[in-house]
């Protein structure tokens, strides 16, 4: 019998790298390890406004997400996940939702959806002595449908920003038995993407390859890491690349509540598995900031390479946190993206409430990295709550002021409510 279906086929390939292949956890009794697990609940109810220049309608969505899943207890090292996504507009739908046509209005791509979100057999065990010891395992193994979030997330991520979020088809194993590193590899035979599965963009065959490595050990407030991404999208050849590079993070205390922040990354990307394109570009992050109190301030310079032809790209990313939150450079454009970008932040507790809160302003100026051309500036703001059992309350808006480049200027708003349980 062939296994057609990617999801599946990753579980049934794991299954026998992962039986005995590792010392098992103590035995539990299989009833108890089921019923004593955890029910998943998300819930986010968001209203979204987009003004688009060049369409002839804003858009206006109005939509509830429903994440609704069990994880179940351990047995023998074992667990299993399964949940699902449930999105619907409780609106007249005037806005594109990249399904149903109405190319009038600006996109917000949050189509309505029943789908599997996330299927997956989970196995942990202690190897070492001090693992051991403690309890604790120090390798975990996932094979299914999952989510991989992979260090600041600008290469690997799930989109969470919009309702229904990006998945994989994979088999991971991180390894966290050498003191003060982690180590990560995934093999991902499918990408589930933001769309759904009614997309003919809902879905990437994959033979990709994720290799990921963080160490700690020099000092607490210093973390180093090394990746080396290897992307084979089988529908998005142009997409297909090898991405190597490092990034590290490092917080110094200055006095009292005084704390300063330093950000670097470097990367190179060259063209992979079926890619036709011959280039190599780069990708390079400077920030610096200072918190005090919960007050922060923030500069930094992120630079996305390009030749004229392609720019540097990363399609699996979590992109709404970088490059504004308009999301005017979901695809790097030919010529790259130089962001230089400042941002404000304020966390504080609300004593009615007995919630914490949070607001944030960033401003950024985009130019074109292998040409002398401006493609706009952006001021993005958000303000945040987060109440007593799970529940939240967030606004936020992001302002693009095209000036070149083949960019129209853009105005979003967001409104929304979460629980999660």
């Amino acid at each position: 019998m062939t296994i057609q279906n990617p999801c599946a086929r990753v579980l049934a390939a794991a299954l026998l790298a992962l039986c005995g292949t590792l010392p098992a956890q103590a035995q539990t009794d299989p009833a108890a390890a089921l019923l004593g697990g955890t029910t998943l609940i998300d819930l986010r109810l968001r209203f979204e406004d987009v003004d688009l220049k060049g369409k002839t309608r804003r858009a206006s969505a109005t939509t509830l997400r429903a994440r609704i899943g069990f994880l179940t207890g351990e047995y023998h090292g074992f667990s299993a996940l399964v949940e699902g996504d449930f999105i619907g507009h409780l609106d007249s739908g005037h806005y594109n939702d990249t399904l149903n046509g109405r190319v009038q209005f600006p996109t917000i791509a949050d189509p309505d959806m029943a789908a599997l979100n996330r299927l997956q057999l989970n196995y942990a065990a202690a190897l070492t002595p001090a693992a051991m010891a403690s309890g604790e395992s120090d390798v975990h193994i996932a094979a299914g449908r999952q989510r991989i979030l992979l260090g600041d997330q600008r290469f690997i991520g799930n989109a969470g920003w919009r309702q229904h979020e990006q998945t994989f088809d994979a088999v991971t194993l991180v390894d966290t038995s050498i003191p003060s590193t982690t180590l990560t590899y995934a093999w991902v035979a499918g990408v589930n993407r933001v769309f759904g599965p009614a997309s003919t963009m809902g879905h990437f065959d994959s033979n990709s390859h994720l290799f990921n490595a963080t160490y700690t050990g020099f000092a607490p407030e210093l973390a180093i890491e090394a990746y080396d991404y290897l992307l084979d999208l089988r529908q998005a050849p142009l997409l297909s690349t090898a991405s190597y590079g490092a990034r590290f993070t490092a917080s110094v205390p200055l006095a009292a509540d005084l704390t300063g922040q330093v950000n670097g990354a470097y990367a190179r990307q060259t063209p992979y598995g079926a890619n036709p394109l011959h280039f190599d570009l780069t990708y390079y992050l400077a920030e610096s900031g200072i918190s005090y109190d919960g007050l922060s301030a923030t500069a930094g310079y992120e630079v996305l390479g390009g030749n004229g032809v392609t720019g540097f790209s990363t399609p699996l990313a979590s992109l709404h946190p970088f490059q504004g939150s308009a999301e005017q450079f979901l695809t790097d454009p030919p010529n790259g993206v130089r962001d230089l970008y400042g941002r404000t932040g304020y966390s504080f507790r609300v004593p009615m409430i007995s919630g914490n809160a949070a607001a944030t302003v960033v401003f950024h100026s985009f130019r074109a990295d292998a040409a002398n051309l401006a493609y706009g500036d952006e001021w993005d703001g958000s303000l945040e709550a987060f109440f007593p059992g799970g529940t939240m309350l967030g606004a936020a808006f992001g302002d693009f002021s095209a000036r070149g480049g083949g960019f129209a200027s853009k105005s979003v708003f967001w409104l929304y409510a979460g629980y999660r349980y």
